[in-house]
């Protein structure tokens, strides 16, 4: 667990203002395969209910008192439903990231597409840049890692989950 956290504050010690963007599915909230159908907009319960990845909170938990650096989730959601769901799981186990630091992408109001859901989270991360010195992305999912990487070259350090669980 002190080796993912000494990263970070090393990175946090080598620049002055540092943003971490942290995924939810699979990163800090075990991730469940659904079928395709299972999923729809209706669908209750299936995201508050998620279960929390407790080392990973613990270790975000313990970054967000790094004076330097600010939280926030960027996770993508299918639908309303989980928009909702979704804050209702970070009230419950992750309220020690600011609320204003939710970034809850919602496909069914159009703001991805199966088109560009690997590299949207990275535009989202791009339009907070300006504020912050470097970056650090934490997500499961290899592709989207690779894209924020490669369009943000030498601003981002990315981090697979397996990172912080160690």
């Amino acid at each position: 667990m002190d080796i993912f956290y000494n990263k970070i504050k090393k990175i946090c010690d080598e620049n002055e203002k540092v943003a971490m963007f942290i995924d939810m599915d699979g990163t800090i909230v075990e991730y469940t395969i659904y079928g395709e159908n299972e999923i729809t907009t209706d669908s209750k319960g299936l995201f508050a209910n998620g279960e929390p990845l407790n080392v990973v909170i613990e270790n975000l938990r313990k970054i967000n008192e790094i004076e330097n650096i600010d939280l926030y989730i960027l996770t993508l959601s299918k639908s309303d439903i989980i928009v909702e769901e979704k804050k209702v799981w970070l009230k419950k186990y992750a309220n020690f990231i600011n609320e204003k630091n939710w970034i809850i992408i919602n496909k069914e109001k159009g703001e991805y597409t199966k088109e560009n859901r690997n590299y949207i989270k990275a535009y989202k991360m791009e339009e907070k840049l300006p504020q912050y010195d470097k970056v650090i992305f934490l997500d499961d999912d290899h592709k989207i890692l690779k894209e924020a990487k490669k369009r943000m070259e030498d601003k981002i350090n990315v981090f697979h989950i397996s990172s912080a669980i160690i």
